[in-house]
C-alpha cells in the first residue's frame, strides 16, 4: 500500500483490490506505520477504482493490469496504548498498512473504565453499546440537530429517561407544542389556560413596550417616555427596569389616561363671559398623544389569550413561580408547556424565564451549587441567527441566551438546543456548543453550517447523514468516545409527536363539527 496524500484531517491511500478486501464507505480502519509506531483511526469516505495504463511483456503481449483502488479517509483520532484518543501527535510516513477494525478491537479501543455516563444507543457497525460521558455532555452546551421526522423528540426523551433517575438532576425543558408534557417522569409546568400565570410585571420595561405592545423605539419616543414614567410610578420602586416588581396594570392605565387628558394653566385668565376670572388652560405635554398606547394596553387586558398575563398577582408570586421551576424533590425533569401561549409571546416568555432562572442560579454558593440544564426545543424560533433582520426587542431576547452561552458554564448552567434548521440558529451560541448529536439531515445549507463549527476530522462524516434512518445519529464532541453511527435507544415512553400520519387518517371515516370549532374560535 502506498500513502498518496496526507492532511491534518484526511488521508489518501492507494492499494490493490485484494489488499483492500471488504472496505466500504463508513468502514473503520487503522492506518499503521510500524516504523514510527503510529496508528491513525480513520473512516472511509470515498473509494475510487483506478484505470491503469496497459503494460506489455518482452514479446509485446499485453499484461493483465493490476486492479487498484484509492481510498480517501477522514482521520478521527489515533490509538495510544491501545485506547482511542481524539488527538493525533504523529503522522505516518509513506509506507502504511491498512487494518480493518474488528468488533473486539473496537470495544477495547473505547473501553477506558469511565462509568460516569449514560447509554445512548448502539454503534451500528459493531453492535456494541454507545456510552456518552455525562459530565462532558452537560458541563458545556450541546445541540441536537436533524430533519423533521429524524427522531429528535425520541432522542430527547431517551436522554430525559436516563436523567430522571438521578437524585438531583435539574432539567428545564421549554416545550412549544406540549410533546413532552405527558411523560410520567416529568413535572408539567403549564403556562396559561388553567396553568401558571405569567404576570406582565415579570417582563422588563423594554419587553413590555417592545415585545408585548410592539412599540418601536425609533418611532414612539414620546409614548415610551410617558409609559416609562407611569411604569415606575405603578411599581413604586426605583429598582432597575429589568427587576420584576409587582404593579397594578389598571393603575398604570389610569395614570396614562390622566397624562393623555392633562391640561395646564396658560398664565392667563378669562376677562369676560361666563368664565370671567377663571384661569385659561392649554393641552399638557402629552395630551392626546398617548391614546394608542392606552388602547394597546386595554386590548391586551380584554384579549382572553393574554389573561394569564393580566391576572393580578402579589410580589410573593415570583417566589412561588421560581420555586415551581427549581423544585427537584417531586420530579427533577420540569417541562414548561407553552402550547397555549400566543405564538408572538412564546419567545419573550422563554427568554424572560431563562433570564430569571439564570439570575437565581447565580445566587447559589458554589459549594452548594446544583447544576442546571435548560433544553430549548425548536430553538431556531427564538434563538435565530443575527443574519436575519432582527428588531431591537428580538435582539434583547437573543442577548439572554448569548450571555448564558458565554458565561453559563462557570455557574453550572448549560444549554441544549434542538432544531431542524441549524442554518437559522444563532452562530455565537452554536460556536459555544461542545457536543452535537446529528441525525438525518438533507438540507445542504444546514450541513454546511454544521461543518463550519466542527473539528476538521468530523466534517467528512456529515455528508453521510442524509442517508440515515430515523433514530440514527453521529455524536460529535468531547462527550463521545468515538464518532461512529449510533442507533439511539427508543425511550420506553414516547413523546407526543406533532407528525400526523396523513394517509392513515384519510383512510378512516371521520367528520368535522364546524359549529363546535367556530364556537371554540370565538371563545378562545
Amino acid at each position: 500500500m502506498k500513502l498518496i496524500k496526507i492532511m491534518p484531517d484526511k488521508v489518501q491511500i492507494k492499494s490493490n483490490n485484494d489488499q483492500l478486501g471488504a472496505m466500504s464507505i463508513n468502514s473503520a480502519i487503522l492506518a499503521v506505520d510500524e516504523e514510527r509506531d503510529v496508528s491513525l483511526v480513520c473512516v472511509v469516505t470515498a473509494i475510487t477504482r483506478n484505470e491503469e495504463d496497459v503494460q506489455f511483456d518482452n514479446d509485446g503481449e499485453p499484461l493483465e493490469p493490476e486492479a487498484t483502488s484509492t481510498i480517501e479517509c477522514s482521520i478521527i483520532g489515533s490509538l495510544v496504548n491501545g485506547i482511542f484518543a481524539k488527538a493525533v501527535d504523529l503522522y505516518p510516513a509513506t509506507n502504511v498498512k491498512i487494518k480493518q477494525i474488528s468488533k473486539e478491537l473496537f470495544e477495547s479501543m473505547i473501553s477506558d473504565g469511565d462509568a460516569a455516563g449514560f447509554k445512548l444507543g448502539t454503534y451500528v457497525n459493531y453492535d456494541c453499546d454507545a456510552y456518552i460521558d455525562g459530565n462532558r455532555f452537560f458541563q458545556r452546551h450541546s445541540a441536537i440537530l436533524g430533519n423533521t421526522g429524524s427522531g429528535k423528540s425520541f432522542t430527547v426523551a431517551s436522554i430525559l429517561e436516563k436523567l430522571s433517575v438521578l437524585k438531583s438532576a435539574n432539567i428545564i425543558l421549554f416545550d412549544l407544542h406540549g410533546e413532552y408534557s405527558g411523560l410520567s417522569y416529568v413535572k408539567k409546568i403549564k403556562i396559561g389556560d388553567g396553568g401558571l400565570d405569567f404576570p406582565m410585571w415579570f417582563l422588563s420595561f423594554k419587553d413590555i413596550y417592545g415585545s408585548l405592545l410592539k412599540i418601536k423605539d425609533e418611532t414612539a419616543q414620546t409614548q415610551i417616555a410617558a409609559l416609562r414614567k407611569t411604569f415606575y410610578e405603578a411599581r413604586n420602586s426605583d429598582k432597575g427596569e429589568d427587576i420584576p416588581i409587582a404593579f397594578d396594570l389598571n393603575a398604570m392605565i389610569s395614570e396614562l389616561t390622566n397624562e393623555n387628558e392633562d391640561k395646564v394653566f396658560s398664565g392667563e385668565y378669562y376677562k369676560t363671559g361666563d368664565k370671567a376670572g377663571m384661569p385659561k388652560t392649554t393641552k399638557g405635554e402629552n395630551n392626546g398623544k398617548l391614546t394608542s398606547v392606552i388602547n394597546l394596553l386595554k386590548d391586551k387586558q380584554i384579549d382572553k389569550r393574554y389573561s394569564f398575563m393580566n391576572n393580578p398577582q402579589p410580589q410573593r408570586y415570583l417566589n412561588e413561580f421560581i420555586s415551581e421551576i427549581f423544585d427537584i424533590k417531586e420530579k427533577n425533569v420540569k417541562v414548561v408547556d407553552l402550547s397555549d401561549v400566543p405564538s408572538d409571546m412564546v419567545p419573550t416568555i422563554i427568554a424572560v424565564t431563562s433570564k430569571l432562572v439564570y439570575r437565581v442560579q447565580l445566587q447559589q454558593d458554589r459549594k452548594d451549587l446544583v447544576p442546571l440544564c435548560m433544553i430549548c426545543d425548536e430553538a431556531h424560533v427564538y434563538i435565530p441567527t443575527s443574519d436575519f433582520m432582527l428588531g431591537a426587542s428580538q435582539r434583547r431576547l437573543l442577548d439572554v441566551f448569548e450571555t448564558i452561552a458565554k458565561e453559563g458554564r462557570k455557574f453550572g448552567t448549560s444549554l441544549m438546543v434542538i432544531s431542524q434548521r441549524p442554518s437559522e440558529l444563532n452562530r455565537t451560541i452554536m460556536a459555544q456548543c461542545a457536543n452535537f448529536v446529528v441525525l438525518k439531515m438533507s438540507n445542504e445549507s444546514d450541513k454546511e453550517m454544521i461543518k463550519s463549527i466542527l473539528p476538521d476530522g468530523s466534517k467528512g462524516m456529515i455528508d453521510s447523514v442524509n442517508l440515515f434512518r430515523p433514530g440514527d445519529c453521529l455524536v460529535i464532541g468531547d462527550s463521545a468516545k468515538i464518532t461512529f453511527k449510533i442507533k439511539i435507544d427508543l425511550p420506553s415512553e414516547q413523546p407526543s409527536s406533532s407528525t400526523i400520519d396523513t394517509w392513515d387518517a384519510w383512510k378512516e371515516e371521520r367528520s368535522i363539527n364546524t359549529d363546535q370549532l367556530v364556537f371554540k374560535l370565538l371563545n378562545e
